[in-house]
Formats: C-alpha cells, structure tokens, sequence
C-alpha cells in the first residue's frame, strides 16, 4: 500500500514538471496581430532601407559637405513624413504588439526630428547643435535596431519564428515566411 502511494505522489510529480517544461499555450489574438504587424512592417521596408541608406551615407561624408548633409537628409524628409502618417494611423489589436509599435513610433519621430534639426543645424552653419541632432539621430537609429529585436522576440515567443538553435519541425509549407 505504501509503494503505491509513493508511486502516486511519484507519478504526479514527474506530471507535474512535464507541464512546467511544456510551451506556454499561445494566445491567438496576439500570434494573429504579430502575422499582421509583421505584413506591414515589410511593406513599409522599402522607406526603412531609404532612411539608413541617407543615414550611413551622411555619417561616411562625416558632415564635411553641408550641401551634401542638408540635399541627402532632406531628401528623404517627404517620406520620412508619409511614413509617419502611415504608422500613426496603424493601431494594433493587441496589448503586445502595441507595445513594440508605439517604440517603433517613437523612433521614427525621434529620427524625423533629429533630421529637421541637423539640417537646421548645417544651415545655420551651428555645428553644436549639429553634434546634438547627429547623436540624437544616433539614438533613434539604435531605437529602430531595438525595436526589431523586441519583434523578434515576439515572434519568438509567440511560436512564428523557432528560437535560435531550434529546428522548426513543422512541414515547410506550415512555416511563417521568413522576416
């Protein structure tokens, strides 16, 4: 009798660790906001590639140029500003997706307004100022590189990409699209 009852308590417990080790169910209103968000972040990619392009491209003129600085940042401003309008309309369904959009947001009107104030800057010939917005442009660049981590992880944890060193056991045609 007392085997048997060890061998009860045994049993739930080994139960018991199984379900702690199991993945967490996911909740499909979050996995389906994730497949949306993440449709409309590659649409909005061609903008994204624009940006840095204009960005990589300053930093390399190291600002010598100020014709250069204010035609290349100032070229990208229109759809710098269209792309604003179209984030800012964008509203998750999701508490979690809403959380890695409103730092995506934030990011790009950071970006926007260290563009408006290097080229200010360059025009004005102030070049303290300028060191202000290209560090401020900095940290808005490293923002948007923080954001599509938090995606990631989101992905991640919402079952849509395997974690890393994970093999997606799931027949290809299955499989999420690559991002």
């Amino acid at each position: 009798m007392r085997a048997h009852r060890w061998l009860r308590v045994v049993s739930l417990l080994a139960l018991a660790c199984a379900a702690c080790t199991r993945t967490p169910a996911r909740d499909p209103a979050v996995v389906q906001d994730v497949v949306v968000y993440v449709d409309k972040v590659k649409k909005w990619e061609p903008v994204e590639i624009e940006v840095l392009k204009a960005i990589r491209d300053v930093r390399r003129s190291q600002y010598v140029d100020d014709d250069y600085v204010i035609s290349t940042l100032g070229g990208t401003m229109s759809d710098v500003e269209l792309h604003l309008e179209e984030i800012d309309r964008f509203q998750p369904r999701t508490a979690r997706v809403g959380e890695v959009h409103a730092r995506y947001t934030k990011a790009w009107h950071d970006l926007h307004d260290s563009f408006a104030a290097i080229i200010a800057a360059m025009e004005r010939k102030d070049y303290v100022a300028l060191a202000r917005a290209t560090e401020a442009m900095g940290h808005a660049r490293d923002d948007l590189v923080t954001v599509a981590a938090a995606l990631n992880l989101l992905m991640k944890d919402t079952g849509l990409k395997p974690d890393e060193g994970e093999e997606d056991e799931r027949p290809p045609g299955e499989r999420p699209l690559p991002s």
